[in-house]
């Protein structure tokens, strides 16, 4: 598995990425599939999800198997409509709850990737690396397993590199990200990838 996307020339590069969770009932299945696949993902946290035992072990299983975490906010609320003050506790909150799990890279995605010339200034001033996608499978919309997976290929066969994005809180992906590995898998030179 290469370690930084984006890098390599030679194969088609492959970054997935989950946000929303983790889940109780979808996160630790996905978790399995990932392993069995030697695939390391991006998670991108909730707080107010990982402020429950059942999602704090969630989230160290990921941290421990490979996975990298970043902060999603702590209550998945578009930050373009609120306060500077708000932003920063939206932040601070889940990345203290991320704590030691956290990547040397404080890696973030905005909820529905809204952000503006406030949360940006906010984001430099506190470190943080804004990680976005290049395709969305849109798997919170198109809840039939064979339509998201055939919409996130039909993109992932047009680009060069894919970061991909996903949920883990729905059982609908979940179900299916095996044969959506397979499909990646069986196109020509690719390679599952990971931010270094």
């Amino acid at each position: 598995m290469a370690l930084r996307y984006g890098t390599r020339k030679d194969v088609r590069e492959v970054l997935f990425t989950f946000d929303d969770g983790p889940n109780p009932k979808t996160t630790p299945k996905l978790l399995d599939v990932l392993a069995a696949h030697d695939i390391k993902a991006m998670f991108f946290v909730l707080g107010e999800r990982i402020a429950t035992a059942d999602g704090r072990a969630i989230m160290e299983r990921a941290h421990r198997e490979g996975h990298h975490i970043g902060n999603h906010t702590y209550s998945h609320r578009d930050l373009k409509t609120l306060s500077e003050q708000d932003i920063r506790n939206e932040l601070k909150k889940t990345q203290d709850l991320i704590g030691a799990c956290a990547h040397e890279c404080t890696f973030f995605r905005p909820p529905y990737g809204a952000t503006n010339v406030m949360v940006n200034k906010i984001l430099q001033e506190e470190g943080y690396m804004t990680i976005l996608w290049t395709v969305d499978t849109e798997d919170w919309k198109r809840k039939s397993d064979a339509a998201w997976v055939e919409y996130a290929m039909d993109q992932i066969k047009s680009r060069e590199d894919s970061n991909v994005l996903m949920h883990d809180i729905h059982s609908s992906t979940v179900n299916s990200v095996e044969d959506f590995i397979k499909r990646i898998n069986r196109m020509a030179s690719v390679e599952f990838v990971q931010y270094a």
